[in-house]
């Protein structure tokens, strides 16, 4: 997600007002009055001043269309990550921009996929790294938000065939701890047609940030050109849950999908 919350932090940020959400979200046909109240927790991205950064508006119109479809208000709540978890895991609501992996498998039942982000690898440009593949990581050190997973092959190899650099979720940390060598890369997840326009907004932001004036370094940062993974997000609930709304979710979704109204999936 970011930037700011293009770039996820494999995860995607809310800031959205309960009289928001129902206003904006809510069918002409659907009596606000009649409508289900659903407790959904999305991770949370800060900024370097450690406020919230907002969802940008594609996903903010993602959660109205998809609630306005079901008859849900969501009532959204933010978590990092790990606490998300396990609030869901506890029945305190649905969780919302999560991967899928064994591990969570245990614990969560998954609607149907939401979109499909990709991860990108972000080094420096005098990192001599032209590849992103899970072999390229080699012996590296990779910026990984805290909290987020990928699929089981990644998780597997985590601490083993590279070692994991715990990012904290504010990405302007996370672009300084890259260019000043304290980590030799990381993953970034962004729906962003190609590596270029990832990589320009990137520059903007570091422009926008003065991140480079900050660093004292002279390397700039490079999008290596594919995407390194094609990673389907979704909502989850707890296992032993009742499966209601998020049956209604994934009615919700096929019906706007069918309408255009979704982002694309990744073809298999």
């Amino acid at each position: 997600m970011y930037l700011f919350a293009t770039i996820k932090t494999g995860v995607i940020s809310v800031v959205l007002s309960t009289l928001l959400i129902w206003s904006i979200g809510c069918d002409a046909q659907t009596p606000v009055s009649n409508l289900t109240v659903v407790t959904v927790i999305t991770g949370e991205s800060r900024d370097e001043n450690g406020e919230l950064i907002p969802l940008r508006p594609e996903n903010q119109k993602l959660l109205d269309n998809i609630g306005r479809i079901a008859g849900i208000r969501f009532d959204v709540r933010r978590m990092p990550i790990p606490r998300l978890l396990e609030a869901v895991k506890q029945g305190e609501g649905i969780g919302y921009g999560i991967s899928k992996t064994s591990e969570r498998s245990t614990y969560l039942a998954y609607s149907d996929p939401v979109f499909t982000d990709n991860v990108w690898l972000i080094v420096r440009d005098d990192a001599g790294i032209e590849n992103s593949t899970l072999a390229d990581l080699k012996g590296k050190s990779i910026g990984i938000v805290h909290g987020i997973r990928f699929n089981d092959e990644i998780d597997s190899q985590r601490n083993v065939l590279f070692k994991v650099e715990e990012d904290p979720s504010q990405l302007a940390s996370r672009l300084k701890k890259l260019l000043s060598g304290r980590m030799d890369a990381m993953l970034l997840n962004s729906r962003a047609r190609s590596a270029k326009e990832l990589e320009n907004e990137l520059m903007q932001y570091m422009q926008d940030k003065n991140i480079r004036a900050n660093t004292q370094n002279k390397p700039g940062i490079k999008v290596i050109a594919r995407p390194f993974l094609a990673d389907d997000v979704y909502f989850v609930t707890a296992l032993n849950a009742d499966k209601t709304i998020i049956n209604r979710i994934n009615l919700a979704m096929a019906k706007a999908r069918k309408m255009g109204d979704m982002p694309p999936l990744a073809k298999p």
